[in-house]
């Protein structure tokens, strides 16, 4: 949908199954009123907490990221500032509103994070957030505008960083960074809380204290932290200790002197002062560790990839209050394991479950600690973590038993038992064709024809159902007469398929030079299949691809006439046809891709086709004649496709969802309001006098059109109309059945309404009714004038009826103004009047003054 000023309105058609959700990360704020869970399918879903009872409710879904969101993070040092930032395995990162859902900010980088640590660094007003991922430094960036501040770089053995832990040692001022690298390099940084006070920390690093075993590069202890584009920083101290490919790494906030650093395989309590190993767990059999943190000095939690937690009391050697500190280990000085956190009687997981512990604010005297997990099924869980006294520690000690006691979880919530407790259940926008001798049949595709105010609905058994869209939202929404009848809506049904229907292209709505009653549908079967509207009759059956039909393309507009009659189908095969509707039969098949399409992009102006693949590589054809010209790979593809993207202003169609355009880069190019925008940005003046000159030729050109027939710019007011309603399909991963999303445009509502109501009102009438003024009507009929009678009629006709529109909304708005619509639609009618007058009096056209005479041209 494209943007607008307006107020839109949207609401979402559901159905009675709930969207999958497999459950990547997950995040509770810390005032214990929003939980947020990302998923593998890149959507956010925002929870209404309770903060006594911690009862979870669905609330939002967040449609943002196009791969798994692997980190979520506060955004401020705030308790009650509702900002998260969420970051995904493509790079993209987004700062979210809770409140409303809305996304403040984006950005797509080139570093993948796999952690995120939100901080707040001595003397700077909020937190900054230290990430680690798949690169070899430390990023430090600002959570509102996601900009890179700073970045924190390796001298001695250079690597990923696995790990990271972001703290302020006791009696001290200055902020320490540790990280871990993959290889089992341990780093130290230390910023000094001056240059955090200013933000740029442009002075240099304090040097940290280091334990014995601690080795130091040779670099200046003043060496600077500077942005991204001055010299790079370099750790204070670094040193080899045998730990590999480390999950998490957490300093005891209880002490500052003991470390936990969790692998897969196993965990272990550090010395912070040389990093000599305490202590060692080895995960259990079949397992893998995921993470842990500490609960007390002397008691950590550790969860695994199967779901559970495991609750340790350490050995007196990994004490650091206890006399016995740092001693050399026997074998009775093992972690004691004294209970275990698991859901009882669990199915295995498809995937590692998301996990983290959370310690809650002090309500009523008394601070809580959970244990939080989100699983591949979609079910939230948490336990509240048992505090155990040292008492009931020595009695479970003495005790004994093959398995430690187990801990059933405090609450189990899920988007499936959400769904399942609403009365009514979610609707579907074709619930009325359901009936209990046939169950509803999951719905793969669909596509809004705003023209006919018509909705068409793939389903998984091939069918296709085309419904009037206003009135299946009526039957859904409203509640009225209508229900009772048997028969109302009437839909139609297209039966050619002979399994699930992929996607639906009606290409008509794209360019007008396609025939309106053609819809294209393509399916599982192989088929591309071309549909007549009016008669619901099969008119041809494309069977060029040896995989099912994934997606469906309209070429530029611009091509040759030989390719503006043909429509671009992708299938699972890694092919890519040119089908013409006309001819009726495949124009071009390029079918030499070795590894699945991802992108298409045009040049039509040099005849190419460019198919990116999932590899990385691009393949450029030749439209005309079929012919593969070239192959690249590297960045000379990405180079290439970069090309097409500046030149081509299109939106290609992916997925089950309606087709794209492509193309219009003469349209974007050959508008002079753009090229004027751009000299006015930049001050170039021969951009300016260039821009002037062809929109004088335009408006040339629209007079000479209008002597004609329909001109260029009434072609593309036509075109460019607001619907009242847009319906789009949502589907958040491809075994869900199609949700749709309506949105409700209320300014061109209240216009259509007014529009069809006066509609057999003469202009006598109206003005008799004091809706319009005839005195204003003329003065805008005399901007208009032309040389041709039926051009000035038309011109004459159209701005006409815009006045009535807009004086019959000012009546209607001055009665019910609540939202200052008025105000608005005023200022924009003062605003077209006066560009009006100013084209007019550019080309030398006579308008009328203030007081009707005619002005000097």
């Amino acid at each position: 949908m494209a943007a607008s000023t307006n107020l839109v309105i949207p609401v979402v058609l559901w159905g009675k199954t709930a969207p999958t959700h497999c459950i990547s990360s997950i995040y509770l704020t810390r005032d214990q009123k929003n939980l947020v869970t990302g998923c593998y399918d890149g959507q956010i879903c925002l929870w209404q907490v309770d903060p006594d009872t911690l009862k979870m409710t669905p609330r939002c879904l967040l449609v943002g990221h196009t791969a798994p969101v692997l980190c979520l993070c506060r955004a401020s040092i705030l308790a009650d500032n509702n900002y998260i930032v969420s970051s995904s395995e493509s790079g993209e990162m987004c700062t979210w509103d809770l409140v409303d859902g809305k996304c403040r900010e984006a950005t797509k980088q080139p570093y993948v994070h796999t952690n995120m640590q939100a901080y707040h660094m001595a003397g700077t007003d909020d937190v900054r957030l230290f990430c680690n991922g798949y690169y070899a430094e430390v990023l430090i960036m600002d959570p509102f505008s996601l900009e890179l501040l700073f970045t924190l770089s390796s001298r001695v053995n250079p690597d990923w960083i696995s790990a990271l832990h972001v703290l302020r040692p006791a009696k001290r001022k200055d902020d320490v960074v540790l990280a871990l690298t993959t290889t089992g390099t341990i780093k130290v940084w230390t910023l000094s809380s001056a240059l955090g006070a200013i933000g740029s920390l442009q002075d240099g690093l304090t040097p940290g204290k280091g334990g014995s075993g601690a080795t130091s590069p040779t670099h200046s202890p003043s060496s600077a932290l500077q942005s991204p584009s001055s010299e790079p920083c370099y750790e204070n101290e670094s040193k080899q200790i045998r730990c590999l490919n480390a999950l998490t790494m957490t300093c005891c906030s209880c002490n500052q002197r003991t470390v936990l650093i969790v692998c897969s395989k196993y965990w272990q309590i550090f010395d912070a002062g040389d990093f000599s190993v305490l202590c060692s767990v080895h995960a259990p059999q079949a397992e893998r560790w995921m993470g842990g943190d500490f609960l007390s000095a002397d008691r950590v939690l550790i969860w695994s990839d199967e779901g559970k937690g495991y609750l340790y009391q350490l050995p007196a050697n990994c004490i650091a209050d206890h006399k016995d500190f740092h001693a050399k280990a026997t074998d009775a000085d093992n972690p004691f394991l004294y209970c275990i956190l698991a859901v009882p009687s669990e199915k295995p997981l498809s995937c590692p479950p998301a996990m983290q512990f959370f310690h809650g604010t002090p309500r009523q005297g008394k601070s809580q600690k959970y244990l939080l997990r989100g699983d591949s099924d979609g079910n939230v869980i948490y336990w509240i973590v048992p505090d155990v006294t040292d008492g009931q520690l020595a009695q479970i000690r003495q005790e004994e038993f093959v398995k430690p006691p187990g801990l059933a979880p405090n609450y189990n919530t899920s988007l499936t038992k959400a769904w399942s407790e609403m009365k009514p259940p979610p609707v579907g926008i074709l619930d009325q064709l359901d009936t209990p001798e046939c169950p509803g049949v999951k719905l793969t595709a669909s596509i809004f024809l705003p023209q006919q105010g018509r909705l068409v609905c793939g389903r998984e058994d091939g069918s296709i159902v085309i419904v009037p869209a206003v009135q299946s939202i009526m039957l859904q929404l409203l509640h009225g007469r209508h229900q009772q009848y048997d028969d109302w809506p009437p839909h139609q049904l297209l039966l050619g398929h002979s399994g699930r229907v992929n996607c639906l292209l009606y290409p008509h709505n794209i360019h007008p030079h396609y025939e309106p009653s053609q819809l294209v549908s393509g399916g599982v079967d192989f088929a591309v299949c071309l549909w007549d509207l009016n008669t619901g009759s099969l008119l041809h059956r494309f069977c060029v691809h040896a995989g099912e039909v994934t997606q469906l393309l309209v070429p530029p507009s611009d091509c040759s006439p030989r390719i503006q009659k043909c429509i671009c189908s992708v299938g699972s095969d890694h092919s890519v046809a040119l089908l013409g509707l006309t001819e009726r039969k495949c124009v071009v098949l390029a079918s030499r891709h070795l590894f699945p399409v991802v992108t298409i992009k045009w040049r039509p102006l040099d005849d190419f086709m460019v198919v990116g693949c999932s590899d990385g590589s691009v393949y450029v054809w030749q439209m005309e004649t079929g012919h593969l010209d070239r192959v690249l790979h590297g960045i000379t593809a990405e180079e290439v496709l970069c090309a097409c993207d500046d030149t081509i202003a299109g939106v290609s169609g992916v997925g089950g969802g309606s087709g794209g355009l492509g193309g219009g880069g003469e349209m974007g190019l050959a508008n002079p309001a753009i090229h004027l925008l751009r000299g006015l940005r930049h001050r170039n003046l021969s951009a300016i006098r260039h821009a002037t000159i062809r929109g004088l030729h335009q408006l040339q050109q629209l007079h000479h059109d209008g002597e004609h027939g329909e001109s260029a710019e009434m072609a593309f007011l036509r075109k460019n109309h607001a619907s009242p309603l847009m319906v789009q399909g949502l589907r958040t991963n491809p075994r869900d059945p199609e949700a749709h999303v309506l949105f409700f445009d209320i300014e061109a509502l209240a216009v259509q309404l007014l529009s069809e109501e006066y509609s057999t009102m003469s202009p006598g009438t109206l003005e008799a009714q004091g809706l319009i003024n005839q005195s204003v009507y003329m003065k805008v009929v005399a901007l208009t004038q032309s040389a041709s009678p039926d051009a000035h009629k038309k011109i004459a006709d159209f701005f006409g009826r815009v006045k009535d529109k807009a004086g019959d909304m000012e009546r209607i708005l001055k009665e019910k103004d609540r939202h200052g619509l008025l105000a608005k639609m005023k200022e924009g009618a003062e605003n077209v009047q006066t560009k009006l007058q100013a084209k007019a009096e550019i080309v030398g056209l006579k308008g009328t003054g203030p007081d009707g005479s005619p002005r000097k041209g």
